[in-house]
């Protein structure tokens, strides 16, 4: 069996690397790659075809964009290990004249997040290939990444951006990066809302014909996800937890939009608020149309720019 990357020649063709170095150096960190990443969201029976000693015709298109994706993300993960020497000295890197230089701390990040987005960005296009010729790859349905799709209100990077009216550049991995949180954020505030008859009855009508009250609803709730979604991903909270974990990470295309910047107002919490609000007022508007009991909300004036009033005679 042969593996995707199975030459310098052919790396060289998805990130720049020197030529001369021996394969057996970067073998490694292909392999890690293809383990960490390909394997999630290709699954091993398509990668047991693309890694074939024959390669099917169905897959050549496929092969060349998953080698792009491949190829910067091995090299970013041993980016650290390639681009230095280690001996006597510490740490060096290779300079003019064979001399050596202390290695610069920033040139290796640099290029490592160039590498990253390059990688993932290419894994973006690897899934957009199969979704668009997925009847072409039956292999690609027993993936752990194929199994988890669906199941949400929202079931598409373009839904969660056109529908849902947060930016995230179309990018299916940010999507996917997504979906836990979005699940939970359904959970607790959708499912407990609805009830679980009405939300097992809206979720078994996302693809299919929806009546006017239906339709009004569903689009309310997608906005409330991804609204809610956005708000957790870019508060400041969010951000001090995945800098304290250390690890590596995919970096979802999303970034923190401020209505007050002094006091770091997030404007998808004051969404997730506005749309939230009108889940609520829609399912107490066409209360008898969905089995329910209407009912008066609470208003909201856990707000400091609001508040009440006595009359006085």
């Amino acid at each position: 069996m042969a593996n995707i990357i199975s030459t310098i020649d052919q790396l060289t063709k998805t990130v720049k690397i020197n030529a001369s170095i021996p394969y057996s150096a970067v073998e490694p960190f292909l392999t890690t790659a293809r383990d960490i990443y390909l394997e999630r969201y290709l699954g091993i029976e398509l990668l047991e075809i693309l890694e074939g000693e024959t390669i099917p015709t169905r897959a050549d298109d496929l092969i060349i964009v998953v080698r792009k994706s491949l190829g910067p993300l091995a090299i970013w993960l041993g980016n650290a290990e390639l681009s230095v020497r280690f001996g006597d000295n510490g740490f060096t890197v290779s300079a003019e004249q064979g001399k050596t230089l202390a290695a610069s701390d920033t040139k290796i990040a640099n290029v490592s997040d160039s590498l990253e987005r390059r990688g993932f960005q290419y894994l973006d296009k690897v899934l957009e290939y199969l979704e668009e010729n997925a009847t072409d790859f039956p292999e690609w349905t027993q993936s752990h990444y194929y199994s988890l799709r669906g199941g949400n209100y929202i079931f598409s990077a373009k839904q969660f951006q056109e529908i849902g009216l947060v930016d995230i550049d179309y990018s299916r991995l940010t999507f996917e990066t997504f979906r836990p949180l979005m699940s939970m954020i359904e959970k607790r505030f959708v499912t407990e809302t609805l009830g679980a008859e009405l939300d097992l009855t809206l979720r078994g009508k996302l693809n299919s014909t929806q009546s006017a009250q239906e339709k009004e609803l569903i689009s309310a709730i997608r906005q409330f996800v991804a609204c809610k979604t956005a708000e957790l991903h870019t508060s400041q909270a969010s951000k001090a937890n995945r800098s304290d974990s250390g690890t590596r990470e995919y970096k979802p295309l999303i970034r923190p939009i401020y209505s007050d910047l002094q006091n770091e107002g997030n404007f998808f919490a004051e969404q997730a608020v506005f749309y939230w609000n009108k889940v609520q007022q829609i399912l107490n508007k066409y209360a008898v149309d969905f089995g329910r009991e209407p009912f008066s909300p609470a208003l909201d004036w856990n707000n400091e720019e609001r508040k009440i009033f006595n009359a006085m005679g």
